[in-house]
């Protein structure tokens, strides 16, 4: 046997180490979105914008974008729209709004803010996803002043990690370190 017991149990806290290390890193080609998008375009209201009990959107072009999301939404990036029939009514969440860039929208909530003859303002949550980054927390807001045209800004908002989790894991690989070298 050319391994020794010693040589196995640094083996197995060197290994140990590792998975710990590994699970405290997450995936290695995702991280949450950052940045901002705007976008406008065409919609329709049933009936009209100041009893509109649902909308539906139409179009949706990008008109600037920040961070991440900045590298594949600017001025004049043209987006699908896939499920958009909004209830204002009675909202459902909302899987697969639209597509812009390689981003996909989900919305989780909505709020009516303001409608009137002349204004539909609407604010609410969502989840933005796609290249390669992690599904992260959004928030959007909606405005609308004439029946056919809308601008929309969507916000990533992602969750940090908090800094006691890394301290906490720093600490517990240290403590490994330190249990192998009085075994040894």
């Amino acid at each position: 046997n050319i391994i020794t017991s010693k040589g196995k149990a640094a083996l197995s806290r060197t290994f140990l180490a590792a998975v710990v290390f590994a699970a405290g890193m997450g995936s290695v080609n995702a991280a949450p979105i950052t940045g901002s998008m705007g976008l406008t375009g065409n919609f329709s209201a049933n009936p009209d914008l100041g009893s509109a009990t649902d909308i539906t959107l139409n179009t949706v072009v990008g008109t600037s974008g920040t961070g991440d999301i900045g590298g594949t939404v600017s001025f004049g990036t043209v987006g699908i729209i896939n499920n958009g029939l909004i209830s204002l009514a009675s909202f459902a969440p909302i899987v697969d709004l639209m597509n812009i860039g390689g981003w996909q929208l989900d919305l989780t909530s909505l709020s009516v803010v303001d409608q009137s003859t002349n204004l539909l303002t609407m604010q609410g949550n969502g989840t933005l996803s796609g290249n390669l980054f992690d599904a992260t927390s959004a928030s959007w807001t909606f405005s609308a002043q004439t029946a056919s045209s809308y601008s929309m800004t969507v916000t990533a908002s992602p969750v940090p990690v908090p800094a006691a989790v890394w301290l906490f894991g720093s600490g517990l690989l240290g403590l490994v370190g330190i249990a192998g070298r009085k075994r040894s």
